[in-house]
């Protein structure tokens, strides 16, 4: 059923995706899950995940992915950095008993040490991030050589017909998000693009656009 909001509650909407915070915040958070389950999982297939690599997620949410992520192969180790404390929160407790670590970051900078991972991914999160590049660059710094992130995005086209879509959200598409990587050290390897249809956080049903890129740190 389709959900008429007031302006203010768009706003309040956007910012709670941007970073959820409080009991709406995880209210949001679970609906971001469900609607993105699909998005989530292909991402985790475009990995290319193996046995014993360290993967770090931006932005994980409350991570009800994670167990489907640590059954690809064997001895997976899951690192996920949030903005969100609730988020924080909410994945630590749920997720205490996988191998798993999650930390608060800033959003800018990855607190951990050079050619860490072999994998870093994101799904619906660079939207949100204020730097870009510089944290493109850290992702650079944290793979090792070989490495391999997926970002997955929302098509601007599609994102823009959304109504909490507001000044939060900095939009992509191909040739945006092609020149972004070009301006650092990493490799656009693949840019692929899905439809699906989902249920958009007003109640409404559309059909999605979206892509992964996938990109490279050089050997």
């Amino acid at each position: 059923m389709k959900m008429e909001l007031t302006e203010d509650e768009l706003q309040e909407l956007e910012k709670q995706l941007s970073c959820p915070d409080g009991t709406f915040g995880i209210e949001v958070a679970d609906a971001m899950n469900e609607t993105n389950i699909g998005m989530t999982e292909n991402t985790i297939h475009f990995l290319g995940l193996k046995n014993q690599h360290h993967v770090l997620e931006l932005g994980h949410g409350n991570c009800g992915h994670l167990t489907r992520l640590l059954s690809i192969a064997n001895e997976i180790r899951y690192y996920g950095l949030e903005v969100s404390e609730t988020m924080w929160n909410v994945a630590s407790h749920s997720h205490s008993h996988l191998n798993a670590v999650f930390k608060l970051y800033d959003g800018a900078s990855i607190p951990y040490p050079d050619n860490f991972f072999d994998r870093v991914m994101g799904v619906n999160t660079i939207y949100f991030w204020l730097k870009p590049e510089e944290l493109l660059n850290e992702i650079h710094r944290v793979l090792k050589p070989g490495g391999i992130c997926v970002i997955s995005y929302a098509e601007k086209a599609f994102m823009e017909e959304l109504p909490f879509v507001q000044e939060r959200f900095k939009l992509y598409d191909e040739h945006v998000i092609t020149q972004l990587i070009s301006a650092t050290p990493l490799k656009l390897v693949e840019l692929k693009s899905i439809d699906e249809e989902i249920q958009t956080k007003t109640g409404e049903p559309m059909k999605r656009h979206y892509s992964m890129a996938r990109v490279k740190k050089h050997s």
